[in-house]
């Protein structure tokens, strides 16, 4: 049974947006779940979104994904920096940028943090991104980015925004095709 790690945007926690219908959606199906839940997400540090991982998250083995959002991408990828493993088979990133990006919310920079992007390359056999044009929160370029410096793929749609609740995403069923075809082969 294939692992997954959901972990959230700083835009609110597990329960908006898709996160908890991707989660039930991938349980009916099979995998074990675990939806990463960072309380007063909007105000924590990334220091502290990674401490809260430590508590929540337990990487078994090889048979992993993680879907990260937005900020949580950055928490994500710190996470798997610091962990002692073999690769995971793969880290899907929607909205994600790193931790040196300039186009994006002021709300989401992180303070002289530093990332060993070689190192994070080394914990997850394959990188996929999805980003949209119209996101007002983070543009579609950091993404971009962010995808080249892992070696990851990039779809960029015209249209999504940021994919949350507002963009009319409470549920991504697209997103949920797409990873279990990935997962699959």
């Amino acid at each position: 049974m294939t692992d997954i790690v959901i972990v959230h945007s700083k835009l609110g926690d597990a329960t908006n947006h898709w996160y908890d219908w991707l989660r039930n959606n991938l349980q009916l199906e099979g995998y074990n779940v675990t939806l990463f839940d960072m309380a007063d997400a909007y105000s924590k540090p990334l220091k502290a979104w990674v401490k809260a991982m430590d508590e929540q998250v337990s990487i078994s083995k090889n048979d992993t994904y993680f879907i990260t959002h937005g900020y949580g991408t950055l928490a994500a990828l710190k996470y798997l920096e610091l962990q002692d493993i073999d690769p995971i088979e793969g880290v899907f990133i929607i909205s994600g940028f790193k931790e040196d990006a300039t186009a994006i919310d002021d709300n989401l920079s992180v303070n002289n943090e530093k990332f060993d992007y070689e190192n994070i390359k080394n914990k997850a056999q394959q990188f996929y991104g999805l980003c949209a044009k119209d996101d007002k929160y983070i543009s579609y370029k950091e993404t971009q980015r962010l995808m080249d410096i892992l070696n990851g793929k990039c779809k960029v749609t015209s249209y999504g925004g940021h994919f949350i609740d507002e963009d009319g995403f409470s549920t991504f069923i697209t997103l949920q095709e797409n990873i279990q075809k990935i997962m699959a082969k």
